[in-house]
């Protein structure tokens, strides 16, 4: 076959590819899945996809909806709750830090709450709790997984190694740490700044955001590092081929907009999700059977959600 020839015969394969690869759409409208006058945000699906789990005012509170037409119940009103909170892998609890203040000091604490309405602590009151909370994949224990500093806390009382590999956030930076020895090191490239981190479904990946709101792939060692464009607070979908975050406007002050956009894992090819003024979808979250994404709605208050499908 002649050079010109072979050139041509890639390039037509690479084209069929790319055409015949699997497209994301969005069906139909949104839809609110809480009522107006109450502001709600930061939506989490349960393992299970039956639940959404959200926040209040300032992350006042975790309030829990069954998916898709249940009532708004309340899990907890404390103050801090909702920032950062964690299902456990069976979905039955929530972890939680929550915040006081005593003789104008403010205190953390870090709560597990159970559906059926009881709740553990799991620390005292602390003056220096960084970081918020994530579960071990056998959801014996919970780690604070951003902060300063690698803390773990065993429900049962007896802290042991989880026997698994944790990445997780450490002071703007991505770390992986050997559980058996408690060995870490740093993953993430030392001149970015990581506000938010996400973890593949199958765990062979990660993606993150930074301050410059660019998100970012590279593998669960932190090599092959590469941009994938505009975003933050991102989310995968189940099957790990696609990624949501948002993209935001601001005047300095307060949002002015929000769109959601989204990106395929394999090529780092893009597709606007939304394009509405009118609403500032923030904070994205990929429901486990891939069917939706919810979001909190910075201009009403509201958790609404999109239906998605691949073509």
């Amino acid at each position: 076959m002649k050079p010109n020839m072979k050139r041509f015969f890639a390039f037509t394969v690479l084209l069929v590819t790319v055409l015949s690869a699997e497209q994301l759409a969005v069906k139909g409208d949104a839809v609110p899945l809480t009522d107006s006058g109450v502001y709600y945000l930061a939506p989490q699906w349960s393992p299970d996809g039956s639940k959404l789990a959200f926040s209040g005012v300032k992350y006042t509170g975790i309030y829990i909806l069954d998916f898709p037409g249940g009532d708004v119940t309340t899990l907890t009103r404390e103050s801090g709750a909702g920032y950062g909170f964690s299902w456990s892998p069976d979905g039955e609890a929530i972890a939680a830090r929550v915040s006081s203040y005593e003789k104008y000091f403010k205190k953390s604490q870090i709560m597990v709450y159970k559906l059926d309405g009881t709740k553990q602590a799991l620390t005292d009151k602390l003056g220096q709790l960084t970081g918020v909370p994530a579960w071990t994949s056998s959801g014996k224990q919970v780690y604070m997984k951003a902060g300063t500093e690698f803390k773990a806390f065993p429900l049962d009382g007896e802290l042991k190694a989880p026997g698994e590999n944790i990445v997780y956030l450490n002071n703007l930076g991505i770390y992986s740490r050997n559980s058996d020895t408690g060995e870490e090191k740093l993953i993430s490239p030392s001149d970015m700044r990581v506000l938010h981190l996400a973890i593949s479904p199958n765990r062979d990946a990660f993606v993150y955001s930074t301050v410059s709101e660019k998100l970012w792939l590279a593998n669960m060692d932190g090599s092959n590092v590469r941009e994938l464009g505009p975003g933050t607070a991102p989310s995968w979908s189940p099957d790990g081929k696609w990624i949501v975050g948002m993209t935001t406007q601001d005047d300095g002050h307060v949002f002015t907009g929000a769109e959601l956009v989204a990106y395929r894992s394999a090529d780092g090819a893009f597709k606007q999700l939304t394009n509405t003024p009118d609403v500032f979808e923030m904070r994205p979250s990929w429901s486990p059977d891939g069917k939706h994404i919810a979001f909190g709605n910075e201009a009403d208050g509201r958790i609404w959600f999109i239906e998605v499908e691949e073509k």
